[in-house]
């Protein structure tokens, strides 16, 4: 039985030998495998440090200064184009006191103190209105066919109608 085991021993021994001798010819295949894709890297030009670097020092925000619009120069709207962009938002609802396009009872007591005066209170701002209705770029003509034209949807006419 002592050859049996010695037998056994030396198989048991053979198998490791062979299965570790694998294992390092799989890990050299493996390294020598890493070693060519590393060799194949581009060599570094500083480009990366270079864009993070920018990256980091990079101004939170920017200014833009808009060009602005010589004297006299005047918006080409038309009153229902300046009620859709400026005086909807609150000439719809309602909203801080604003007579609603359509309420006739609301229009017609400001009415009868005259267009000249609902034109100025425009212009010039009214209560919880603001100056031509938050947006300066607009002119007197602009504010004044708006006027108008929320006149003329409410049912008013006004000697100026378009």
């Amino acid at each position: 039985m002592s050859s049996q085991v010695a037998e056994k021993s030396f198989v048991t021994t053979f198998v490791a030998l062979i299965s570790a001798l694998v294992l390092l010819a799989a890990v050299l295949f493996m390294v020598g495998a890493l070693v060519g894709v590393v060799g194949n890297v581009a060599p570094d030009d500083g480009s990366r440090k270079q864009v993070a670097a920018v990256e980091r020092i990079k101004p939170v925000a920017r200014v833009a200064i808009a060009v602005p619009q010589p004297a006299g120069a005047e918006l080409k709207l038309s009153g229902q184009e300046v009620y859709n962009k400026v005086c909807m938002a609150c000439h719809a609802t309602g909203a801080a006191g604003a007579p609603k396009v359509g309420a006739k009872d609301q229009w017609e007591p400001r009415f009868a103190q005259g267009m000249d005066t609902l034109v100025k209170n425009a212009v010039n701002g009214i209560r919880g209105m603001p100056a031509k209705g938050g947006n300066p770029a607009l002119s007197e003509v602009n504010i004044k066919d708006a006027v108008t034209y929320m006149l003329g949807e409410t049912g008013i006419k006004t000697d100026t109608a378009n």
